[in-house]
């Protein structure tokens, strides 16, 4: 099975290229099609999920704030330097997943995405050994992969570690605030009765 390998901190993965259903038809996808989240989904049953969350946690996965309601977990894993494996569960058995620059990073907000294929398997495989993956478009299982393209995805020019700059945001606003309180300050009167 390929795995995601890294070269000076670029990542790179393999997709699904040529392809086999269980139609006994067959396709190759084009790159931008197998680049594009969501057009191949991985699956697991709705039986195995709870396993399958359990051996991604004991992998070293934890659980993030999901990014839709129809989510059931986000997992996260740092993996390889300054890059973060996000996977998606949903309710129904789907998987999404893919590399994304780490979220202790700005660039995390806006940088491309490539989607990982083999990598979660080889996480949660211990819990479930079948590797499930569906066309989404085309509505068809896949019987065989024939072959992959390899996908590097380079890391950013720059990175920017987003705690150091809240840090520094939420010192400069606490001064702000005792500075404004402080030209705040004026004698009371008490009144006597």
């Amino acid at each position: 099975m390929q795995q995601a390998t890294v070269v000076e901190d670029a990542i790179a993965t393999y997709l699904p290229s040529e392809v086999v259903y269980f139609d006994g038809s067959s396709a190759i996808l084009p790159q931008d099609y197998v680049l594009k989240e969501g057009n191949l989904r991985l699956f697991v049953p709705k039986s195995k999920i709870g396993d399958v969350v359990n051996a991604m946690e004991n992998a070293g996965f934890h659980e993030e704030k999901m990014e839709s309601k129809e989510e059931k977990y986000s997992l996260v894993m740092k993996i390889y330097n300054i890059w973060d494996l996000h996977v998606r569960i949903y309710p129904d058995g789907f998987i999404d997943s893919h590399f994304e620059v780490s979220r202790e990073y700005l660039e995390h907000l806006n940088y491309e995405t490539i989607p990982s294929i083999y990598e979660p398997f080889e996480f949660y495989r211990t819990a479930y050994n079948k590797l499930h993956i569906f066309d989404a478009v085309a509505k068809k299982w896949i019987k065989e992969v024939r072959s992959n393209y390899l996908v590097t995805l380079n890391p950013p020019n720059a990175l920017t570690q987003w705690k150091p700059i809240s840090v520094i945001a939420g010192v400069l606003a606490g001064i702000g605030f005792i500075a404004y309180a402080l030209s705040r300050l004026d004698k009371g009167e008490v009144s006597e009765n």
